[in-house]
């Protein structure tokens, strides 16, 4: 089990006609992160989502952005997007609860874990998504309290 070393393309990430919205980026961004806001307190800024404390995902982007200050757009609730797993070879399975995962490559995502935490969902995986791979999830961003 190890982190992945690449970001991969995603060639279409929103899969369905899910909402969007357009944010503004602090940092490069590639379609297909997830996103979270930017703890800066600017309005609708967002960067490649890191999991830690206080990071809340908002959706995934559709778009991408080589600069601050640049405009996305992202995939909010409701829509379904294909995401990139952290993990190289521990899979994802469909109906599992999908988190921002802290992999170097930021904007990837694992699967929910036991613990008494409270993580934040990015949503919810349609697909088993295989180590290393992209699969389709549920956006709905929303605190997940897992107890042992």
């Amino acid at each position: 089990m190890a982190d992945i070393t690449a970001f991969p393309d995603i060639d279409v990430v929103l899969v369905n006609n899910g909402p969007t919205d357009t944010f503004v980026v602090t940092a490069a961004v590639t379609k297909g992160q997830v996103v979270c806001f930017n703890a800066t307190g600017v309005s609708k800024s967002v960067e490649a989502c890191v999991a830690g404390a206080g990071a809340q995902p908002i959706g995934v982007a559709v778009t991408s952005a080589t600069a601050s200050g640049q405009y996305i757009t992202v995939a909010l609730p409701g829509s379904i997007c294909y995401v990139a797993n952290a993990d190289d070879t521990t899979g994802i399975d469909a109906g599992g609860f999908v988190i921002g995962n802290d992999c170097a490559v930021k904007g990837t995502v694992s699967e929910a874990g036991a613990g008494a935490a409270t993580q934040y969902t990015i949503g919810i995986a349609l697909d088993d998504i295989a180590g290393s791979g992209t699969g389709r999830i549920f956006v709905f961003p929303a605190p997940l309290v897992v107890h042992a």
